[in-house]
């Protein structure tokens, strides 16, 4: 079920197969100017999305980016429509252009099922922070460290066995305990942003179809500039916050965001989100959660906002603090699996 749609550049005439193997395939846009140019779209969640019949179909969006013109998610225009009504196979498509008139296109292929297999009680949220090459690991090594051999074993156990990764407007619904989860679903998160993880990590994302979400400090003065430069139709940029990732506070391990105002913290995200594109989640930098913290996530339209607490999210928990499951470089194949088998 697991995967989302690569639309990528192509100029007119190129050849598909040239792709790299495990991509999904390049298509050519007939519009305008005959091609994508260097826009990169994906979609939130998965391609092949799936509702239980009478169930509301949750639009989940995609993200978008242009070397030139940057981030364009929200100059996405959304069409389809979905009858949860009727089982059956519908269509949802996603097209955005840029200023020199190139127009790509992903498209959602959502399936309304009479019944399913479904999550009980939680879903697991995996929380990753740097990718390494074994052949060039830091000189700081320790657990938040992953080696890519290691993380693509994980990604082909996840994709060899069929896993769903839902989007976070499912994750919201599930939690609340008004959508169901196919089974074995999971979302991968990475805090940090940092360049191991974008350098070596996300080729192996998308070498195994996995969407995934980037954390990113936005108060690094490079970090929009990550989200275009890294592009990627299996990674959506979120908000690490924009100021808030540093020490100040007195609560959990100090961060800032124990000495701050809901309304300060509200204008902290909302610059963040100006800066990465993304409006759907939020890591609390160091893990650190208030209830003014809490307050400004719904302020700032976020869905799900995540801790650092060591654990599946569980129906009824609360949306605004979910905790994650903690992915360390020190675990084994088989400590993976069951982590996200629970």
């Amino acid at each position: 079920m697991g995967g989302t749609a690569l639309f990528r550049a192509m100029s007119k005439g190129g050849d598909p197969s040239q792709d790299k193997p495990g991509s999904a395939p390049i298509i050519e846009d007939s519009t305008v100017g005959g091609s994508a140019g260097e826009i990169v779209i994906g979609l939130n969640g998965s391609k092949d999305t799936y509702v239980l019949k009478g169930e509301e179909y949750l639009e989940a969006g995609a993200h978008a980016a242009e070397p030139a013109d940057g981030l364009l998610n929200a100059k996405i225009k959304t069409s389809g429509k979905v009858d949860t009504s009727k089982p059956g196979t519908y269509k949802v498509t996603y097209r955005v252009s840029d200023s020199s008139g190139h127009i790509a296109e992903a498209v959602r292929t959502v399936h309304v099922v009479d019944s399913m297999e479904t999550m009980q009680g939680g879903v697991p949220i995996l929380m990753y922070h740097y990718v390494y090459d074994p052949a060039n690991p830091p000189a700081d090594l320790n657990g938040n460290f992953i080696a890519s051999t290691a993380f693509e074993q994980q990604l082909s156990y996840l994709k060899e066995n069929d896993f769903y990764f839902p989007s976070y407007p499912e994750v919201k619904a599930f939690i609340e305990g008004k959508h169901s989860l196919p089974a074995k679903s999971v979302v991968l998160t990475f805090d940090d942003g940092e360049m191991g993880f974008l350098n070596v990590g996300v080729p192996l994302l998308e070498k195994y179809q996995v969407p995934a979400t980037s954390f990113v400090i936005a108060s690094d003065a490079d970090a929009a500039q990550k989200a275009i430069d890294h592009r990627s139709p299996y990674v959506a940029f979120e908000s690490h916050s924009f100021g808030m990732h540093k020490p100040g506070g007195n609560v959990g391990h100090g961060g800032i965001i124990s000495a701050m105002g809901r309304d300060e913290i509200a204008a902290d995200l909302k610059h963040a989100q100006e800066i990465v594109g993304g409006t759907q989640a939020f890591a609390y930098p160091f893990g650190d959660v208030t209830d003014d913290g809490r307050a400004a996530v719904r302020d700032a339209g976020i869905l799900c906002a995540f801790t650092t607490q060591n654990s599946w999210a569980h129906v009824g928990d609360d949306v605004t603090a979910l905790p994650r499951v903690r992915i360390s470089g020190e675990y084994s194949l088989d400590s993976f699996i069951a982590l996200v088998n629970g």
